[in-house]
């Protein structure tokens, strides 16, 4: 998509919309967080905007910082950036979502030179996020609004899937961990050994989205029969399975049932190589 093709404008938006705010943070690429602490209190946080792909403004930021904490749990965000030269100020907000999809961790490692001297190239503890229907306002420190836009949701953006908060849909992926932990894997012969591996990454995937909505749920016991040999062959799969599994809506078990299933996900890993090749 070209700059600016998914960009409705509003507010009579001036001197090329989208391309003006690109220009804007590529010139100004720190920009400030406000958003709502885990203490419930007012916090700001500098974040680097990163690139803009399929309409989306993407940002990346560690796992291990309260600012991930806080919106994970409170995603409506406020950024502002200023430029001291023209004296214009940008305030976006909108929602923010993580998106776990490694292209586009990678790109924004590759993006920024302050993540590549703290983590290098390990991309492991980063996690993306764009803003969901952004508002960008420019204004100027003189006090004149001049325009103001707003963007939608990138297509194809890899969110992860939605799992409905019903006791039966929890029920039904309890009991699939419990029969995996109880049953013997199939091993035998390499693809076995893969499709089993696929598998315990796409329980595990289904469990870290479970754990979010039920806290007191067990996932210890995927932790513990899972085939995996170390942790960096355990994100191998479980990335796999989120990847395959894209942005599935589950709201009835049977969808549970289908999406954790080694033949679905042998069948969705063959039309991902296909399309691949």
């Amino acid at each position: 998509m070209k700059k600016g093709e998914k960009v409705e404008r509003v507010e009579g938006v001036e001197n090329g919309g989208i391309s003006e705010l690109l220009e804007f943070l590529g010139e100004n690429r720190i920009l400030y967080a406000a958003t709502k602490g885990l203490d419930k209190l007012p916090k700001v946080h500098p974040i680097e905007f990163l690139f803009e792909q399929d309409g989306g403004l993407y940002f990346a930021l560690p796992k291990c910082e309260a600012f991930y904490g806080e919106l994970s749990l409170f995603p409506n965000v406020m950024l502002c950036a200023a430029d001291g030269k023209s004296l214009k100020v940008l305030t976006l907000s909108g929602e923010a979502v993580f998106t776990e999809d490694e292209a586009i961790i990678k790109r924004c490692l590759e993006a920024s030179a302050a993540l590549q001297k703290r983590w290098g190239k390990d991309t492991k503890l980063l996690i993306a996020f764009f803003i969901r229907d952004a508002e960008a306002v420019f204004t100027s420190m003189l006090g004149d609004e001049r325009a103001a836009i707003s963007t939608g949701t990138p297509e194809n953006a890899l969110i992860g899937i939605t799992l409905k908060k019903d006791t039966e849909l929890r029920d039904r992926l309890i009991k699939l961990m419990e029969r995996r932990e109880a049953e013997p894997p199939e091993t035998e012969g390499e693809a076995a050994l893969f499709s089993q591996k696929l598998y315990d990454g796409a329980l595990m995937y289904f469990a870290e989205t479970a754990k979010a909505l039920w806290p007191r749920m067990d996932i210890r016991p995927i932790e513990r029969s899972a085939l995996f040999e170390t942790y960096d062959e355990r994100e191998k799969f479980t990335a796999l399975a989120k990847k395959l599994i894209g942005n599935a809506s589950i709201e009835k078990p049977e969808d549970i049932t289908h999406y954790l299933n080694k033949e679905t996900l042998a069948e969705l890993n063959k039309k991902a190589s296909d399309i691949g090749k």
